[in-house]
C-alpha cells in the first residue's frame, strides 16, 4: 500500500496556521468592523446610562449638575480619538473621586475598542470639596450618557 504524503499535509498545515493567525491579527490589529462598532456602542448606550442613573440615585440624589461642565461629544471618524481620551480622562477622574463608587472601568475600556490612535491625555482640574467632587462625578456621567444617547453608529470609525 502506497501512502500519499505528498505537499498536501504541509499546504494543510500552513493553511490552518496562517488562517487562525489571520483571525487572531484581524480582530487585535485591524480597524473594528461595522457589527463591532453597532455593537460596541449599544453596549455604551446601555451601560452610561446605568452608570448615570446609579450614580444620581444612590450618591448624587437632589443634587445639580454643573452647567459650565462640559465634556466633548464625539462623531465616529478621524477626529474621534481626541475626543475619546478627553472623556476617557474625564471618567477616570469621576471614577477616583467617586472612591470607585462610578466604575467606569468597562466603558473606558469600550472606548478603547473604538478609538483608532492614542492621541496624548490632556490634564483636567479636580474639584476638591467633598461636595463638588459628587457635582463632577454625577455632571461627568450625565453628559457622557447623553452623548452616547444621541450617537449613531457608522460603517467605519478609523
Amino acid at each position: 500500500m502506497i501512502c500519499h504524503t505528498g505537499p498536501t499535509k504541509p499546504a494543510l498545515v500552513l493553511l490552518c496556521c496562517v488562517g487562525t493567525w489571520l483571525a487572531i491579527c484581524s480582530l487585535s490589529f485591524g480597524a473594528p468592523t461595522a457589527t463591532m462598532i453597532k455593537t460596541i456602542l449599544e453596549l455604551l448606550k446601555l451601560e452610561s446610562k446605568e452608570l448615570y442613573e446609579d450614580y444620581s440615585k444612590k450618591d448624587a440624589d437632589g443634587l445639580p449638575t454643573n452647567e459650565s461642565l462640559q465634556l466633548p461629544c464625539f462623531t465616529l471618524g478621524y477626529e474621534a480619538s481626541t475626543s475619546i481620551s478627553t472623556i476617557q480622562v474625564y471618567l477616570e477622574t469621576a471614577k477616583r473621586l467617586s472612591d470607585n463608587r462610578a466604575d467606569t472601568t468597562n466603558v473606558t475600556k469600550r472606548l478603547d475598542d473604538i478609538r483608532c490612535s492614542n492621541p496624548p491625555k490632556p490634564s483636567i482640574s479636580e474639584p476638591e470639596d467633598f461636595h463638588e467632587r459628587k457635582i463632577f462625578t454625577l455632571t461627568v456621567l450625565k453628559r457622557f450618557s447623553d452623548c452616547m444617547a444621541k450617537l449613531e453608529a457608522k460603517d467605519r470609525i478609523c
